[in-house]
């Protein structure tokens, strides 16, 4: 291995070692948290996340979802060893607990009361996360090594991966990946990375490019990619066959009937009706599937690259999602990178933009649960924010946030067209001896 590549490997590990035990989206963390306690108590994660929807609802009387684990089981594969190494330390199961009843509250954080042992886990649970982060820099610096660099010390990344603990950077690598096997005609292996990417569902929109890819390559490569997309999915199988029901209304459900939120100009839709906003949400689904299907078309007409028409494809869903939240960006980034430094660089900023303003209070709220308690915690939120009006920043944030989702789109449709018309190729390619 170079020595400058062996340096920045290791800052870029050492960076992030200082960051992860003592920083996190404590909600999130807990839920990623609770689907392994509850998978090495025997228990089935989807049942626990659907009954206590089933009690909001029952309760409130509103199509309410609980925000639990609602994810195909692939992160818990990933997950599990390392959550058994912690065990075996010793390590308290669930070191970061929900006092209130979540399934009621509306504002669960305010029963949160987190262990010695969290600075443990969180360093240990976040070990895949880094990991991950380092093998895309590895990826990068064998393309340009500048590329590596923005990408191994980006305060974006390193926010999401080290200090949230949110793992998109896993599908960023399990999509380079399958890039990059497709590449070198390991058609098989292609298939079971991107099958592994469909640990966040979004990813699921860069299922065509890489059948076309297949398809392309002749019925040998295509069956040979469906082979290792089918064995990626054996964990799901056997969630479905276990409790179809459940799974179902978790993974698809909780999703498909979200409402509008993060940075989409569909946020403005929420002041409607309810059944004018599902009436209008229903209409705009209609003419999402319409134009990816006609982006689509253009891609395999004008025979696009793979790698183009992945970035292609999942950009249409940074654009034109329903739910755009600060995290999904990482999982494009490294393709954005290898595309369009410009407008990957462009895109990074805006998100990190978005993730300052929106989420830095709950990434710094651990440290602080130690010195003062989570209702303290809100009494000095409320002197901060509402010292400055409560209406002025109730009137001012909406209106910012939409200006923030209106660059979004503009930048990711931009970049879609680009790419479709083939005026944007990637500066560089996934292919060589180099892995």
């Amino acid at each position: 291995m170079e020595k400058d590549l062996a340096k920045v490997l290791l800052f870029a590990l050492l960076l992030r070692l200082a960051i992860a035990p003592f920083s996190a989206h404590l909600w999130d963390v807990a839920m990623i948290q609770e689907s392994l306690y509850l998978t090495v108590s025997g228990e089935n994660v989807y049942k626990f996340v659907y009954e206590k929807s089933v009690r909001l609802q029952n309760a409130t009387g509103l199509p309410l979802f609980f925000e639990g684990y609602a994810y195909p089981p692939h992160l818990m594969v990933i997950m599990l060893p390392y959550y058994l190494l912690y065990l075996s330390l010793g390590g308290d199961p669930r070191p970061i607990k929900i006092e209130s009843d979540a399934a009621l509250s509306l504002v669960p954080e305010e029963g949160f009361v987190a262990s010695v042992d969290v600075f443990l886990f969180l360093l240990i649970i976040k070990a895949p996360l880094i990991g991950a982060d380092l093998v895309i820099t590895y990826l990068l610096w064998n393309r340009r090594r500048e590329l590596a660099a923005l990408y191994a010390f980006s305060p974006y990344v390193i926010l999401i991966s080290a200090a949230w603990g949110m793992f998109d950077g896993l599908v960023a690598l399990c999509l380079l990946l399958a890039i990059l096997f497709a590449e070198r005609g390991a058609l098989v292996l292609s298939g079971l990375a991107y099958g592994l990417s469909l640990m966040k569902p979004y990813s699921l929109l860069a299922l065509p490019p890489f059948i076309a890819f297949a398809f392309r390559k002749g019925p040998r490569a295509l069956a040979g990619f469906s082979l290792g997309f089918l064995a990626s999915q054996l964990p799901t199988l056997a969630y479905l066959l276990l409790s179809p029901q459940e799974f179902f209304h978790v993974t698809l459900l909780f999703h498909s009937l979200r409402p509008p939120s993060g940075l989409t100009p569909l946020k403005a839709l929420s002041f409607a009706e309810d059944s004018r906003l599902t009436f209008l949400l229903n209409l705009y689904f209609i003419a999402f599937v319409l134009t990816y299907l006609f982006m689509l078309t253009a891609i395999v007409r004008r025979g696009v690259g793979l790698q183009e028409s992945v970035l292609a494809s999942l950009s249409f869903f940074l654009a034109f999602g329903k739910v755009v939240h600060e995290q999904y960006y990482l999982s494009l980034f490294p393709l954005a990178l290898l595309c369009q430094e410009r407008k990957a660089r462009a895109l990074e900023a805006l998100f990190l933009l978005y993730l300052t303003v929106n989420s830095a209070l709950y990434l710094l709220s651990l440290p602080l649960l130690f010195v003062m308690d989570y209702g303290v915690l809100l009494a000095k939120q409320e002197i901060t924010y509402y010292g400055l009006g409560s209406y002025a920043l109730s009137a001012i944030y909406p209106v910012v946030l939409f200006f923030l989702s209106v660059v979004n789109v503009y930048l990711n449709l931009k970049l879609i067209l680009e790419l479709v018309s083939q005026e944007e190729k990637c500066e560089a390619k996934f292919r060589g001896k180099h892995i």
